[in-house]
């Protein structure tokens, strides 16, 4: 039967390669792969009720039979997401907002208590924006729907203090929990430009990569960076570098091939997953880190068994592939 493991995604292909693998996964990897089939089921099965109805069942019945003891603490964070709004990211804009579900569902599979807002900047205003407050999957769909790409002057140092909320004089701010981890994912295909008094300041001067820099260190926070152009990494990579995060191709969410974008979603979120989850391993105390709820009795995620929820999803694929047939 286990050549069923060909057919799920590219999130879980490269991350378990062996049932030897499988067998020996740390806690973080057994997330990982629940994030991983959560992810597949989440993006192939929402059309076939049949199957999503009899997975949904089954993953029930297997919280209660097949837990293992080992748990972990559900882990808050706050993401804001910072997009271009210039006239060559319609693409990425429409392929972030259909796949925001994707990517949340890996997240909430693993164990991340996570909230949404969205940043644009660079239209033909060039100042940043807010697109929506923290909020749900869906709302952030449907908030990223007045993304536009009208502008050429990208300020992207500028949009990330704003995110940070650290603008002079910032009217709408992000109600970010005092409880969460901070995380901020930048998207662009230019390196940050007119970053001048006029699009904003911090302490009466305009924002530079410094900054930024400083800002992310004093408020402990996870950065992003999916970008395209050697320029634009050397003009904000270092960011994430600097700050728990990595450099990724802006070129995943740039085309109008869906299965290329489901495919770079699905390693995209399960990177974001892991690295969460090791900044936590390494911060325990930090906010966001220590659950949520009852502090004398935090919420804890159940691993389930590796192989039993390995057979789960390759049973369901099973049974998807019988009655697509």
């Amino acid at each position: 039967m286990w050549h069923g493991v060909h057919f799920l995604s590219p999130c879980f292909r490269s991350r378990f390669k062996s049932m030897v693998r499988i067998m020996l996964l740390p806690k973080s990897d057994v997330v990982i792969l629940k994030g991983c089939i959560s992810g597949y089921f989440h993006k192939t099965m929402e059309s076939d009720m049949k199957i999503h109805t009899w997975f949904g069942a089954a993953l029930s019945g297997a919280a209660l039979s097949i837990s293992a003891p080992a748990a972990h603490s559900i882990i808050l964070t706050d993401i804001v997401m910072i997009v271009d709004e210039s006239g060559s990211m319609g693409n990425v804009q429409a392929n972030l907002r259909t796949n925001i579900g994707q990517f949340a569902s890996i997240l909430s599979a693993g164990g991340v208590d996570a909230q949404y807002g969205l940043v644009g900047y660079g239209n033909s205003q060039v100042k940043p924006r807010t697109l929506t407050d923290l909020t749900d999957p869906a709302s952030f769909a449907t908030a990223a729907q007045g993304l536009l790409t009208s502008g050429g002057t990208e300020p992207a140092y500028t949009a990330s203090a704003y995110a940070l909320n650290a603008l002079d004089d910032q009217g709408d701010l992000f109600s970010f929990r005092s409880n969460a981890l901070k995380n901020f994912i930048i998207f662009t295909d230019e390196p940050s430009n007119g970053d001048s008094t006029f699009a904003g300041t911090i302490g009466g001067n305009a924002v530079t990569f410094a900054s930024i820099d400083q800002l992310l260190t004093d408020s402990n926070a996870l950065y992003n960076a999916v970008l395209s152009g050697s320029s634009t990494v050397t003009s904000i990579g270092d960011l994430a570098t600097n700050h728990g995060g990595q450099v990724f191709d802006l070129n995943g969410l740039n085309t109008t091939d869906s299965q290329v974008v489901s495919d770079f979603v699905d390693l995209f979120a399960t990177a974001k997953l892991q690295e969460t989850i090791d900044f936590c391993d390494a911060n325990p105390t930090a906010p966001g880190c220590q659950g949520a709820g009852d502090p004398d009795n935090p919420n804890e995620v159940p691993e389930p068994a590796p192989l039993a929820l390995l057979g789960l999803g390759l049973i369901g694929l099973g049974l998807r592939r019988r009655f697509m047939a």
